[in-house]
């Protein structure tokens, strides 16, 4: 990991015993020679969060996240490794080390921390204009008038800028804060060779990254002046595709429902948490990117996207849906009906009703689908040609066969034609993508409910023999690499393995869970909680690699039988004398499988 030696995080991870930091977190309870708790990643009322002490390491049986020390520090505090070491090292009151940095590097960390030092005294001064001010008495009035409580007022440390040119800029520089900063903040922006606030009259909302830092402002007009909303240009600290407005707030709620509601403002987002509905975030305005899915990817088990019932609204849901479908985040699509947006919905009907709808939204291909049908003529075979035409993408998109087979059939319904004619559509277009006939279900989600067989099991064995007597790798090494791992995430964690020969089981874990890979962690948290492994001596381990080898050979024989058997069956269906030669290698390949493994 850049910047930060393998000797400071070893000294890191020695200080940091799993079970204290964790109950730092959660309360945990002993039973056997584990402990278990409630899972604080997802809702459970009966535990399936158990921490092993012996091994320095937690699994959750129900949402299926494991990991070490760090892991649970990234996943819990939504941070980075490098932040989740750094966290660790403060609580174990170990110095974190000085590293050598270039003069570009000084000169990044010295802007990005004047730009949050400025932002921050931005947002006090905000604060105590909306509370000490007469202009504040009338934006708290008008907060209140749309539903807005105290607690959410002080929960979004909503202020209030003054209805003057120079107020803000008066301030800062009394904090000593230099225009030069204020301008690279986008808080003040230069007319006709004089400086003035950006933001005046209006309504102000701070936007926070997910721990809570101000990285931008947004504001409100209180009556019909124009812009009725102003934000922030992007700047160092502020990229829009990657802040989530409300996340540093919602993030326990969604943590705990493994459920997110986006909408496209600040505004929609601050009504509903006034209302209860503390799980929503905005996406700041109808931009969701792919940074957004991957910050929800690692939190929920669903998205509900509540965008504005215009057709606007609903095409930038399209997109996110998209979008969403890509990350493997399942989506559903909620349209408010009779009022515009989320905000002027439960000002009018309430909590209780939002939360129906929710609990009702359209699944989001199906959303997609509908959409696009009430959006073309279909009066025409013409038209309907069009139309599948526009409708292939989302079921390219569709990874799970069951449900694509679904959607072709409600496309089928809803234009009144035959359902093989637009399989047949998809088959084509499918051809010309190498993304389209992927595994029908989510990995991440169907894997650990599948039966594994049995050279499944003897891939994650043999990573876990080597996982936890690491010196016995190099003697079946170029075998591995002969005969091959068939799934592409084990077969990443053997080659990060190689370079780990000699280190402790911890140890590789800990480099194992900084893949990015979300796949690889899994794998990873899978194969550390099988105890068969962890009390095998050296020469135990050795017979189960071997058996575990010898499975995964087998399997890639019988691969290699099916492939000539079917080639044969091709040739002899077309008259091609060359289906004997085909048969001559399959059976001798049959051969060789019964010669090595006795088998029929």
């Amino acid at each position: 990991m850049a910047g930060m030696n393998d000797d400071f995080k070893e000294k890191v991870r020695q200080s940091s015993d799993i079970i204290d930091v964790i109950s730092g977190y959660v309360p945990l309870k002993k039973k056997g020679r584990d402990y278990w708790a409630c899972c604080p990643f997802h809702g459970e009322k009966t535990p399936s969060f158990s921490v092993s002490k012996e091994k320095q390491f937690f699994y959750c049986y129900g949402c299926h996240v494991g990991g070490d020390v760090f892991e649970f520090v990234r996943k819990i505090e939504n941070c980075t490794f490098p932040e989740a070491l750094k966290v660790l090292a403060n609580r174990a009151n170990i110095p974190i080390p000085e590293f050598k940095k270039t003069a570009e590097d000084r000169a990044r960390e010295a802007q990005q921390a004047s730009l949050e030092h400025v932002n921050e005294i931005a947002a006090r001064y905000f604060v105590a204009c909306l509370q000490k001010t007469a202009f504040g008495k009338k934006a708290y009035a008008y907060l209140q008038g749309r539903g807005i409580t105290d607690k959410t007022i002080a929960d979004f440390s909503l202020g209030a800028a003054l209805p003057s040119y120079h107020s803000l800029l008066l301030n800062l520089q009394k904090h000593g804060c230099s225009v030069q900063d204020m301008a690279q903040a986008g808080l003040i922006r230069e007319r006709e060779g004089r400086y003035h606030d950006l933001f005046f009259n209006r309504v102000m909302i701070p936007i926070k990254d997910a721990r809570g830092k101000v990285v931008a402002f947004g504001g409100r007009v209180l009556d019909d002046g124009v812009p009725k909303y102003l934000n922030t240009g992007e700047t160092a600290l502020f990229q829009k595709r990657e802040i989530l407005f409300g996340l540093d707030i919602a993030i326990k709620a969604i943590r705990t429902k493994r459920l997110a509601v986006v909408v496209e403002g600040y505004m929609d987002a601050i009504s509903l948490h006034a209302a209860g509905i503390d799980y929503a975030v905005a996406s700041l305005g109808t931009a969701f990117s792919k940074e957004h899915a991957k910050l929800l990817a690692r939190l929920v088990d669903t998205v509900v996207l509540s965008y504005d019932s215009d057709d606007a609204g609903k095409r930038n849901a399209v997109r996110a849906v998209s979008i969403l479908k890509e990350a493997e985040v399942p989506v559903k699509v909620l349209t408010v009906p009779e009022v515009k947006d989320p905000d002027e919905y439960i000002r009018k009907y309430g909590k209780d009703e939002f939360e129906r709808l929710v609990a009702t939204a359209l699944d989001g291909t199906e959303f997609q689908i509908r959409y696009t049908i009430g959006k073309n003529n279909n009066e025409n075979l013409a038209g309907k040609v069009k139309t599948v035409s526009n409708l292939i993408p989302f079921l390219i998109e569709s990874k799970n066969a069951i449900a694509r087979a679904g959607y072709v059939r409600l496309i089928a319904q809803l234009l009144t034609i035959d359902e093989e004619l637009i399989n047949g559509e998809y088959r084509r277009a499918a051809g010309k993508n190498k993304n389209a006939e992927v595994a029908a279900f989510p990995a991440h989600n169907f894997r650990e409910q599948q039966t594994l067989m049995a050279w499944e099991q003897a891939e994650r064995k043999l990573l876990g023999v080597f996982i936890h007597v690491s010196a016995l790798l190099p003697e079946y090494q170029d075998e591995i690499i002969r005969i091959g791992f068939v799934n592409p995430a084990r077969q990443s964690i053997f080659t990060t393995l190689q370079s780990l020969v000699g280190k402790s089981q911890q140890e590789i874990a800990s480099e194992l869970f900084t893949s990015e890979d979300e796949g690889v962690k899994q794998e990873v948290a899978l194969i550390l909680t099988d105890d068969v492994e962890n009390e095998a001596t050296p020469e135990r381990a050795g017979i189960m690699a071997r058996d575990c080898l010898k499975q995964m050979e087998k399997n890639k024989l019988e691969k290699v039988f099916e492939e000539h058997s079917r080639q044969a069956d091709a040739y002899e269906r077309a008259g091609d004398p060359r289906f004997m030669e085909e048969l001559q290698k399959s059976q001798a390949i049959k051969d060789k499988i019964k010669r090595l493994y006795g088998d029929d």
